[in-house]
């Protein structure tokens, strides 16, 4: 940049002497240029530096935080070997019970819908087969179709 600087000066010295006014013009505008971008370069400098200043300040500060953590996890452990959760099982038979109803409710209604699903099945086979309607209607009795022109 100072070469620079300097080159532009001699350049200067020597169109001075030759009166050219527009030249002199180029050059303090190349001269401006290079003041503005020395100041550029002096702050990202200086914001380059207050940067690594504050890098340098979390390293102390996760280490703080990691040791916290760790007292912290040490206290939660040591609570959990303290306290003893033994729930009395005469309390959770009831509890147990009615899971075991709704378990058995579950496999009912998953034993019927997949019924219904074979059932559906066969039906999609025999039409796609080209079976008539009314035989289907007597192979299968408790189906119950409602008639679109009573709706």
């Amino acid at each position: 940049m100072r070469r620079l600087e300097n080159r532009v000066r001699q350049l200067e010295q020597a169109s001075s002497y030759s009166g050219l006014p527009q030249l002199q013009g180029l050059i303090n505008q190349i001269i401006e240029l290079v003041k503005s971008n020395q100041k550029i370069i002096d702050e990202v400098i200086v914001a380059n530096s207050d940067l690594r200043n504050e890098l340098g300040k979390l390293p102390p500060k996760i280490d703080e935080l990691v040791f916290q953590m760790k007292s912290f996890m040490n206290l939660v452990r040591m609570a959990g070997e303290e306290t003893d959760v033994s729930i009395p099982s005469d309390m959770m038979s009831p509890v147990t019970e009615q899971l075991q109803k709704i378990v058995e409710q579950n496999q009912k209604v998953l034993e019927s819908n997949q019924e219904m699903i074979n059932s559906m099945g066969e039906i999609n086979k025999k039409i796609k087969s080209g079976t008539p309607v009314s035989q289907l209607f007597s192979s299968y009795p408790r189906i119950n179709i409602r008639s679109l022109q009573k709706q």
